[in-house]
């Protein structure tokens, strides 16, 4: 799958096993901060396969992956735009290449975990789910 926004020079593309150094470089700042979960570099080579980059002049500036659980739910994971480039609409052609491929397998819904949630908002999520349930985690390591 490749997808081009000509305005900003952005290509999005599967995620391949060679773009592992660069994606872990991408989000080792952002686990550092714990804006996103921290995962190693065998978890995240796990992600590839189902994973997209976000190319811009050739080089990977952004990342996201669907992990698809059930016919019912998907969620995206490790969505991460490098600074020097988020604004630019990055991440929304990454979460829609991860919705694309939960809508192809016919995944009822899709959710994201993350501390903007007024990006998500744009992007289309909502926190209620039909039928006014909530989704509701328990922190097994409290």
């Amino acid at each position: 799958m490749n997808k081009l926004d000509s305005n900003n020079n952005i290509t999005i593309r599967a995620a391949a096993a060679e773009d592992l150094n660069v994606i872990m470089e991408l989000l080792r700042p952002f686990m550092k901060e714990q804006q996103l979960l921290s995962r190693s570099r065998e978890d995240v080579a796990q992600l590839l396969p189902s994973g997209f980059v976000a190319l811009a002049a050739e080089a990977i500036v952004g990342f996201a992956t669907i992990e698809i659980y059930s016919n019912k739910l998907a969620e995206i994971q490790c969505l991460a735009v490098c600074e020097s480039c988020q604004g630019r609409g990055i991440g929304k052609f990454l979460i829609a290449a991860c919705i694309e491929v939960a809508k192809q397998q016919s995944v009822l819904e899709v959710m994201a975990i993350s501390a903007s949630d007024q990006f998500l908002k744009q992007c289309g999520f909502d926190y209620s789910l039909p039928g006014r349930k909530r989704a509701l985690f328990y922190n097994t390591q409290t």
